[in-house]
């Protein structure tokens, strides 16, 4: 039997039909695949895709607004890395002759079957490996000796999405140009900032600063300084934290709150390298590196919506690195509940609680919206409260089963398509049995039938017509 756990891959599903999606998220479900993504809108795939660590997309042809072969073409004009699958109904060789031309990785005529499918994400995830190996080999060194870099040793993870970003650290180290860090709260930017600082190996200090807070006097008297008599109370010169940082790192924290006004003085500072301290018009010259991070997606901060300049997205991501949230890296988890745990029991000085196995098991089946954050502020919060000598289950879950808790959906197992089928079916015959199933719920009214099948009754009246040719 198939099973891609181990590899937690993330599927792109993009069809019109959301019966359709729903038949290939129970294929991918029954093949292990826990972080699916779809979209009905061809228009969105773009804006999807770019918040996505390493995405297969499973791709259909026929689609309103922007058929399959159009954003086929988009994708591997912008994210030409990305494989590409069709999956359609569309069996005439010279479509097939052109998507590949255009880039596609495969090509699939449905009905598809599980070995099929599951053949081409497979081939999908082995270029994907072999990409990675390959930009490996065209620089990025690892270690003399193929080992970790000691500057990542804070980093508590044995994920492969991480290894890669410690792998691009240190091909953009003697660069000394800026670096963006996208990520969600809690995900680790800070810590990840510092390991660029560290592998640079630069003479100088690490300042960090979070700038959401600041209005553009305070920006720029904090980053800039300022001369005695600059305003009032400036009863003295002060140097500002680009001078704290010379020879070293400055880490500008949510970045992508920073007013407008703030956003023209660091994108001068960027293009000319200078600075004017408050109050003096004699420049100096900014010889800090700059490396600053957000929550906010690419597409956001790219200028496409919100009010960041596009001009300084580009000045501030020569170099760009995305942080795959913690659900998207679920191996991390018992590392770093274990971690965590000897750590919350030192600052608290109490034996080191036993985990027991089944902490583990809650704390997989949770999305961790807040991220490692979220998950250090639980445990700690439970080795403060356990007196058993034993980290148990009810402590974790007093604390996740609050309100807006996010908990991932149940897996289907493959054993029960087996048991209801005799085999693993085809994505067609999944789809007429979901509509026998309706059809027979609602003794055969067929407007109440496709509202349980997520249709229009159009598109089942048009399934039944061809049911009923092909009979």
């Amino acid at each position: 039997m198939l099973n891609f756990s181990n590899q937690n891959p993330h599927i792109v599903l993009v069809d019109d039909e959301s019966s359709e999606l729903e038949a290939y998220r129970f294929l991918l479900n029954s093949m292990g695949v826990q972080q699916i993504t779809t979209v009905q809108d061809s228009r969105q795939v773009l804006a999807k895709l770019v918040d996505i660590v390493a995405p297969i997309v499973f791709l259909d042809l026929n689609m309103p607004h922007l058929s399959g072969q159009q954003v086929l073409q988009r994708i591997k004009e912008q994210l030409p890395q990305v494989p590409v699958i069709i999956c359609t109904a569309n069996s005439e060789i010279e479509t097939a002759v052109e998507c590949l031309k255009l880039g596609a990785h495969d090509y699939l005529v449905k009905p598809i079957n599980l070995n099929t499918f599951g053949s081409a994400l497979r081939t999908a995830l082995e270029i994907n490996s072999l990409r990675a190996e390959v930009m490996s080999l065209k620089g990025i060194s690892f270690g003399s000796q193929g080992s970790r870099n000691r500057a990542f040793d804070q980093i508590v993870t044995r994920s492969p999405l991480l290894e890669e970003i410690f792998q691009y650290i240190e091909a953009i180290a003697p660069s000394g140009q800026p670096v963006l860090i996208l990520g969600e709260t809690g995900s680790g930017k800070e810590l990840l900032s510092r390991a660029i600082h560290e592998v640079s190996g630069l003479p100088g200090e690490f300042v960090a600063v979070d700038v959401s807070g600041l209005d553009d006097a305070l920006f720029s008297d904090t980053l800039f300084g300022h001369e005695k008599g600059a305003y009032t109370g400036a009863g003295g010169v002060r140097s500002g934290l680009l001078e704290k940082a010379r020879g070293g790192t400055i880490f500008l924290d949510e970045i992508g709150d920073l007013h407008e006004v703030s956003q023209m003085k660091l994108l001068r500072l960027l293009q000319e390298g200078i600075y004017y301290p408050l109050g003096s018009d004699q420049p100096k010259r900014c010889q800090a590196r700059i490396v600053t991070a957000t929550n906010k997606s690419q597409v956001g901060l790219s200028g496409q919506e919100g009010n960041f300049r596009r001009d300084l997205y580009y000045r501030l991501s020569t170099h760009l690195i995305k942080v795959p949230p913690l659900r998207e890296r679920c191996e991390d988890i018992p590392l770093l509940t274990e971690s965590l745990v000897a750590e919350a029991a030192e600052s608290m000085r109490k034996e080191t609680p036993r985990i027991n196995p089944e902490v583990i098991q809650l704390l997989n089946n949770y999305l961790f919206p807040g991220n490692v954050r979220e998950l250090k502020t639980y445990l700690y919060d439970a080795v403060a409260r356990c007196t058993s000598g034993e980290l148990t289950r009810q402590l974790i879950a007093e604390r996740l089963n609050g309100a807006g808790s996010v908990w991932k959906p149940e897996q289907t197992s493959g054993n029960l398509l087996e048991n209801l089928f005799g085999e693993f079916p085809t994505l067609e015959r999944l789809i007429e049995y979901a509509i026998d199933q309706a059809l027979d719920a609602t003794g055969k009214n067929q407007s109440r039938a496709a509202k349980l099948l997520g249709i229009s009754k159009q598109a089942l009246n048009k399934r039944l017509k061809n049911r009923r040719t092909a009979k």
